[in-house]
């Protein structure tokens, strides 16, 4: 297991390998709710273990962790247009 010290969302970034289910969410959540921002901070934690998983096995992972990049990229640039 990896330890690090970062914010309790970053636990996330695992869900979309990890198979527990939105029960094991919502109780999870019910314990620590969601901020405010954390659909917007998602993608980057997926992205992290996307790399990590590159780094380790190869494949597809790369591709996952791209498209994340990239729509961040994107919304990003939309935010800085609207300023």
């Amino acid at each position: 297991p990896a330890v690090y010290w970062a914010h309790h969302e970053a636990e996330w970034g695992m869900d979309w390998c990890a198979g527990l289910g939105k029960s094991f969410w919502d109780g999870y959540n019910s314990l620590i709710p969601r901020d405010e921002d954390f659909l917007d901070r998602k993608p980057l934690y997926d992205c992290y273990h996307q790399l990590n998983h590159y780094n380790l096995f190869g494949g597809g992972y790369i591709g996952s962790a791209r498209g994340h990049l990239e729509n961040l990229k994107k919304k990003l640039d939309a935010k800085e247009k609207a300023k």
